[in-house]
């Protein structure tokens, strides 16, 4: 699904989800819960469960509401209350009042670090070793990087997001670049190359701009491009002690002040937040390269089918040059609520939309996702598409990830999106000292979170 940039009003709602959700600490299923799957004939007494997701638009929930009739059919006792737009923060507010539904579908994985330390949902594994699912045989690994936690199956991937460079052909062609940047380096020099001045020094074209808080940036600064992890397998943030950190904020800077920083901040302004429709910049030829998610190829194509442009994966520090075709990856995840008093049914409907080809492809071709499975993967009609397959290539790229998840859940990438905005505004005079003291408060936010 779409993630653009959050903005104050989602920061609010992921402080109160953090709120409400921290005192929040439940068993969880016994270690002698029965979980073992029933048959679809078998007897079974009338129940209903409620699914929550963030989903709401119409072909969204044709797509659910298709699956849940199928999952009626295999279990004619079984029928689910899909209940639409449903976001963290309401879901934080009814484990609150012990009234959770028995699934949530949640947009992010940022917080299932923090639910499972918190037991605010259950450890899948059960589950799945009694249904026969193989995670390692089922999913990508990159999905398991941000559904698991500290060898617990939290949460189980529902479709997925990759991130690419996406280019104007056109503007490549008249600038006289054959094929798109691998390096930061490449990426600066074909920026320079494709930016149009105009008389009065300000820009009718930029080639590319590196602004955190402009549509997607954040995810170049989360450590994929620069070939960072986040955290040390101590669980230390490493924005001091790895160097590539700095070189990566310079690359922002350098060539931030090449535009100059009032451009820059009119470009900002105008298309922050990002636009998806007819006057998105790559497509009105504001920016001639931007990074994207891939439901940029669907929307692309509902608004300006003839556009011709090329996808890519996102250019890395020089470096680790070695490393280009990775990038980051993340996507909805699905969880069963500790506080679900039908744990084995609920189950039922999580491997459904987990795991389902039918199901995964048919929403994929809705939301403009990429199919979260194996089999959905190969199964998929836009595998070969010359859009989507170098997105499919990034996904399936063994180099990528998403940063490491803590029990702090978002408020790390909080806490470095702020020090970001206030580096790309000239107030950060001392990097390393920033630096530094960004990654203390990182970590005291993750020691409180685990109670240390």
């Amino acid at each position: 699904m779409q993630r653009q940039h959050r903005t104050a009003t989602a920061l609010a709602i992921a402080g109160l989800a953090a709120a409400l959700v921290a005192g929040c600490t439940s068993s969880g299923p016994s270690n002698n819960q029965a979980t073992t799957a029933l048959a679809p004939t078998a007897s079974h007494a009338p129940t209903t469960i409620t699914v929550w997701s963030f989903n709401h638009l119409a072909n969204e929930v044709a797509a659910f509401t298709a699956a849940f009739n199928r999952l009626h059919e295999k279990y004619p006792w079984l029928t689910v209350n899909f209940v639409q737009n449903k976001d963290d923060s309401a879901f934080a507010k009814a484990v609150a009042a012990g009234t959770p539904p028995d699934v949530f579908v949640s947009a992010a994985p940022d917080d299932v670090a923090k639910f499972c330390h918190n037991r605010t949902v259950i450890n899948l594994n059960p589950f799945l070793s009694s249904a026969g699912v193989d995670v390692a045989k089922t999913f990508p690994a990159a999905t398991l990087v941000y559904t698991q936690w500290q060898g617990q199956q939290c949460a189980l991937p529902l479709l997925t997001d990759a991130y690419a460079l996406y280019y104007n052909k056109k503007l490549f062609a008249a600038a006289g670049i054959t094929e798109p940047p691998k390096t930061l380096s490449e990426l600066t020099a074909d920026a320079k190359k494709l930016t149009v001045r105009n008389s009065n020094g300000t820009i009718k074209t930029f080639g590319f701009v590196p602004r955190s808080d402009y549509n997607n940036n954040v995810y170049l600064y989360t450590g994929v491009q620069s070939g960072s992890q986040f955290y040390t397998d101590p669980g230390a943030a490493t924005l001091s002690s790895d160097p590539k950190w700095a070189k990566v904020l310079q690359w922002n800077q350098d060539l931030n002040n090449w535009y100059g920083a009032k451009n820059v901040q009119q470009f900002v302004a105008r298309y922050q937040p990002h636009t998806d429709d007819a006057d998105n910049p790559l497509l009105t030829g504001a920016v001639a390269m931007e990074l994207d998610g891939e439901w940029h190829v669907g929307e692309i194509d509902s608004e300006a089918k003839d556009f011709d442009y090329g996808v890519a994966p996102m250019p890395v520090l020089d470096d680790v040059a070695s490393t280009y075709g990775a990038g980051n990856t993340l996507g909805t995840v699905t969880y069963i609520p500790s506080g679900s008093k039908h744990q084995q049914e609920a189950f039922f409907a999580v491997q459904l939309l987990t795991t389902d080809t039918q199901f995964l492809t048919q929403l994929a071709d809705a939301v403009y996702n990429i199919p979260s499975t194996f089999d959905s993967l190969s199964a998929w009609d836009k595998k070969s598409d010359p859009h989507w397959k170098p997105l499919i290539d990034i996904f399936e790229n063994p180099g990528s990830y998403y940063k490491a998840l803590t029990p702090a859940g978002v408020e790390d990438l909080d806490t470095w999106e702020a020090f970001l905005e206030s580096y790309e505004q000239g107030k950060v005079s001392n990097v390393q000292a920033g630096l530094a003291a960004t990654a203390k408060k990182i970590d005291n936010l993750n020691a409180q979170a685990s109670g240390q």
